[in-house]
């Protein structure tokens, strides 16, 4: 290690270039750090981030793939900026800072500690039960949406909330899709439709806490909107939590496809947010 590597900085990402980065490569294809404390964490995070604190960085860099590329933040940069400049001098070839650090985050953020949801799945689940897990999670969603549709006297907020069904109603076709490619030996002992809903739908919450608790939160659509990004931004970090914790590359693959899938359902809403925004 060159004694000059100990003081180069990282470049830094702003978040707007951390966005964009985001959208141009798959989750798996980086890591993303949060070094933090696990109180800041469960607070708020970016969604899939990686949780060690920059305290334990040191006794636990075989945690952070050196074969990929390695974005840091904390809460404003400082601790985040070290964190960099550490990996740097071990060897790390290619890490970026956030900027102003998650202070600085205007986009969605998830929450909940770094353990939240994972009992929905195993480690050592199979693509076939990670799919009829995931089925139920969204049917668990769509479950939640029709229920904020009935609950509201507010007919428009009503038709925004079923459009929003829809979303996992073509979700869950696309998962369906994806199970029928699965060899039939492999899906043996499993059915789908039998799952029923599971216990905690996307995100981590149960279904009938989630609504008895937002059921009149929403007063328009773009609120809606809004409530629906988190939820969206909920599923996708624990999508990429678990892939962090499965044991088969088959699996791992599976869920990051999971959440590359929440990642065009955040778009799309974007999209139907600025749309409100404009009217």
């Amino acid at each position: 290690m060159k004694f000059k590597e100990l003081f180069r900085r990282a470049p830094n990402l702003s978040p707007d270039a951390l966005r964009k980065y985001r959208d141009e490569h798959r989750e798996d294809e980086y890591t993303l750090l949060d070094v933090r404390q696990p109180g800041e964490y469960e607070g708020r995070h970016l969604a899939g981030a990686k949780l060690i604190p920059i305290t334990e960085l040191p006794g636990r860099l075989d945690e952070v793939d050196r074969d990929k590329p390695v974005v840091t933040y904390c809460a404003v940069g400082g601790r985040s900026r070290a964190a960099a400049q550490l990996l740097q001098g071990q060897g790390y070839k290619e890490v970026y800072n956030l900027e102003g650090g998650i202070k600085a985050w205007d986009g969605e953020t998830a929450r909940g500690p770094q353990a939240w949801g994972l009992e929905i799945m195993d480690p050592g689940d199979s693509p076939a039960q990670v799919l009829a897990a995931a089925f139920s999670l969204e049917r668990g969603l769509r479950a939640c949406y029709g229920a904020l549709a009935q609950a509201t006297s507010d007919a428009e907020l009503a038709r925004l909330y079923e459009r929003l069904a829809g979303f996992e109603d073509r979700h869950m076709e696309r998962l369906r899709g994806a199970w029928e490619e699965l060899p039939a030996p492999e899906r043996e002992g499993h059915d789908l439709d039998a799952q029923g809903e599971a216990p905690l739908m996307e995100g981590g919450w149960k279904v009938e806490e989630f609504v008895a608790e937002h059921q009149g939160a929403s007063a328009d659509r773009t609120e809606a909107v809004m409530l629906a990004m988190g939820l969206e931004t909920q599923a996708l970090d624990l999508y990429l939590r678990l892939a962090q914790v499965m044991r088969t590359p088959q699996s791992r693959e599976l869920l990051q496809e999971l959440g590359d899938e929440e990642k065009s359902h955040l778009k799309a809403l974007g999209q139907m947010l600025e749309k409100l925004q404009a009217d």
